[in-house]
């Protein structure tokens, strides 16, 4: 929106100006004017003061065919503009006036850049988005002053605006540098367990600096978020599934770990929670508590009691709601029981 605006005035602007600034255009023809109307002018006090002179006939004749001659190609010009002037320097005032307003354009151009431009290149962009991108723009002033100083609080800057930026070889890399100074720092030690974790060779050590994070700040959430995926990567599910619960305890509002607990859940056959399953799927078009949306108001509908035509609906989707066929087996029996619930 703040781009269309943008753009509109920048039009705005060349429309109103444009007029201006072809008055101030000086042709051809305008110069040509006015050397004519000088030698007029010439011409005239030429004649008036031959004729007052009583001088020869020939001389005061051959003035007057050139006045005729003059007069004449002043006759074929195209017109004057409107609110031009005789004079030479005057002949188009509306020129400075282009010129000043251009001058604080630019001006206003050159401080926009430097105070609101910053902010307005991540109008329109999802939060998350804007975040990543604010960040990565700072790692090269960050990398600089980490590199220069070595210390453990300019690499935990960089690291962080590096994993804010999804670039988790540069935070890693920065995380280590910490490591070496402050062994059990934890943030340093989950962060950098979970960038290890990405290469096969190194999953076992990236475990084990995760879970050495967790035993330095067991009431981290992210540690436990980390701690409980890292599990499931090895197939230890109920380790993992605890893991994510205590999360979910430390960090009420979070959702990282929903699809995580649904799917251990289902790897252990342990009774699958709706509530996550909703969370998941529907919230976003029906709302946190099934009050409606984008979508239809859910509590107190109809739909909601009859339980095949709504294991239909969530398997088929319909009347514009898309197809859940991925949501099978106990996902979907504790969904409709929960839904089922209001």
């Amino acid at each position: 929106m703040i781009y269309f605006i943008l753009m509109a005035g920048t039009l705005m602007f060349v429309l109103l100006l444009w007029p201006a600034l072809g008055a101030a255009r000086v042709t051809r023809e305008d110069t040509r004017r006015l050397e004519l109307e000088e030698e007029k002018e010439q011409l005239l006090l030429n004649v008036q003061e031959l004729q007052a002179a009583g001088a020869d006939a020939g001389l005061l004749t051959r003035e007057k065919v050139r006045l005729t001659q003059v007069l004449q190609e002043l006759d074929s010009l195209p017109p004057a503009p409107v609110g031009a002037s005789g004079g030479r320097g005057e002949a188009r005032p509306a020129l400075p006036l282009a010129l000043v307003t251009l001058g604080l354009v630019g001006a206003l151009t050159i401080l926009g850049a430097f105070t609101v431009f910053p902010k307005w290149r991540y109008a329109g962009m999802p939060p998350g988005q804007a975040s990543q991108l604010r960040n990565a723009v700072k790692l090269p002033v960050l990398q600089a002053r980490a590199e220069k100083s070595g210390t453990v609080a300019d690499n935990l800057a960089l690291g962080d605006a590096a994993w804010d930026a999804q670039n988790y070889q540069l935070a890693a890399k920065s995380y280590t540098s910490v490591l070496m100074k402050e062994r059990s720092n934890a943030k340093a030690l989950r962060r950098t367990g979970f960038y290890l974790l990405q290469t096969e060779a190194m999953a076992k050590d990236g475990l084990g600096f995760i879970q050495r994070g967790v035993e330095a700040a067991p009431k981290d959430p992210e540690g436990q978020l980390l701690y409980g995926y890292a599990l499931g990567l090895f197939g230890q599910y109920r380790e993992g599934l605890a893991a994510l619960q205590q999360y979910q305890a430390l960090a009420p509002d979070g959702h990282e770990a929903d699809d995580l607990i649904v799917e251990f859940q289902g790897k252990l056959g342990a009774a699958v929670d709706g509530k996550l399953v909703y969370a998941q799927n529907c919230a976003a078009c029906h709302g946190a508590q099934g009050e409606g949306g984008t979508g239809r108001k859910l509590v107190g509908s109809p739909a909601l009691r009859s339980e095949p035509a709504l294991r239909s609906v969530i398997l088929n989707g319909g009347a514009g709601m898309p197809a859940f066929p991925q949501l099978q087996g106990a996902s979907l029996d504790a969904l409709v029981k929960f839904m089922q619930g209001w």
